[in-house]
């Protein structure tokens, strides 16, 4: 072994955890000589006793590990330098952490809902986990704030298949119970496929009686559904880049704030079919809401969604900002930037190809118009959240 190679362990018990766990690969293939064990790399789960009999052992230089774990506290003994992913429970006081920005992620979802012209809305979250109870009462005041009522429902851990299916049909008796049509926000992606399937033993349509959106876009789960399902994508890969450069400084002796906090962000919604319905009362709007956000992807105009309708533009621009809450062109806008936003990150295309793709002038044009929205250039935004 090359001695200054440094053990590094990642541990997970959590989905987002393959998120995280991206970014660390990523940075440790960039800087310096890790080697980096993970159960995830192993072709079986240890439990929690054998798992620290095994770190014991192996004296690794650094860990990151998640708040859930069962033997967290014995974990947290070792004399070595340890970030904790606060996925399910409070934070650890004088301990640097991965932490969810739960309230921008509640308020983005509800945000988007209120959008689609909705007036009912429910969220459908994990009793016992801090980072989902966050983002429902984020979720909940920003609909309160929008003068409408939110429905709840909690969900127990399961134990086995029997008490997992009981939660289903709770589940599912709970949607026909709640006023519809409903946009509903899952607490996460898992959580969003257990409300498609608790609707088709209700019988109930997604997304005209039913609309849902996930939080994570675990791409893996939302674009394997029937429908596809509409998410908040958050910043996974560079909190576990972040967490792996800070991990590092700490294991060359750098002096570091015990509180350092490295945040989980919401980058942009990523909408599919479980959303893709508008329920805005006047006929005329909802058509130019659809129209624009099936076509996001283009660089619209006010003309072009004018056209779509039986108005003339400056009817419809009235009664657009009655209806939605803003104007057309600041619609255009945001669905534009979420879809650029989308191909930053989830594609190996240049901003000038972008660009050109969406019927940009240029990279300045283009520059421009996504600052507006997303309050940082392409190139930025690419920087701060997208694969370095």
């Amino acid at each position: 072994m090359h001695r200054n190679c440094k053990k590094v362990v990642f541990l997970y018990s959590h989905r987002e955890d393959w998120g995280i766990w991206d970014g660390v690969v990523e940075y440790a293939s960039l800087h310096g000589q890790w080697l980096l064990y993970s159960p995830l790399s192993l072709q079986f789960e240890a439990d929690d006793s054998e798992t620290y009999r095994w770190l014991n052992n192996f004296k690794p230089d650094g860990i990151i590990v998640p708040n859930s774990r069962k033997n967290l506290e014995n974990i947290l003994k070792f004399d070595i330098p340890i970030i904790v992913h606060r996925n399910l429970k409070e934070r650890i006081d004088g301990r640097p952490a991965i932490i969810g920005d739960g309230n921008r992620i509640g308020e983005m979802a509800a945000e988007h809902l209120i959008k689609l012209g909705f007036t009912n809305f429910a969220y459908y979250v994990c009793e016992n986990e801090i980072p989902m109870q966050e983002r429902a009462v984020s979720f909940t005041n920003r609909v309160d704030k929008a003068g409408f009522k939110t429905y709840s429902l909690l969900r127990r851990g399961p134990k086995n298949l029997i008490s997992w299916d009981k939660q289903l049909s709770l589940l599912s008796n709970w949607l026909k119970s709640i006023p519809k049509p409903v946009a509903i926000m899952a607490g996460d992606d898992v959580l969003a496929v257990n409300i498609l399937m608790a609707c088709r033993l209700a019988e109930l349509l997604i997304p005209q009686q039913i609309a849902v959106l996930g939080i994570n876009n675990t791409k893996i789960i939302c674009e394997t559904q029937i429908p596809k399902i509409s998410s908040v994508a958050l910043s996974y890969y560079k909190a576990g880049f972040e967490a792996a450069e800070l991990l590092d400084k700490m294991m060359e002796g750098e002096a570091q704030s015990p509180e350092q906090t490295i945040v989980i962000e919401p980058t942009n919604i990523v909408t599919r079919q479980s959303t893709d319905f508008s329920l805005i009362n006047d006929y005329e709007v909802g058509k130019a809401m659809n129209f624009i956000h099936q076509n996001s992807a283009k660089l619209l105009q006010v003309i072009d969604v004018a056209e779509q309708t039986n108005l003339s533009g400056n009817v419809l621009q009235r009664r657009f900002k009655k209806a939605v809450g803003c104007s057309i062109s600041q619609e255009i806008r945001r669905a534009c930037a979420d879809k650029i936003a989308d191909m930053l990150l989830n594609s190996n295309m240049s901003i000038s190809d972008i660009a050109r793709t969406i019927g940009f002038s240029g990279d300045d044009h283009i520059s421009r118009y996504f600052r507006q929205s997303m309050g940082m250039t392409p190139l930025d935004y690419r920087k701060k959240y997208g694969r370095k």
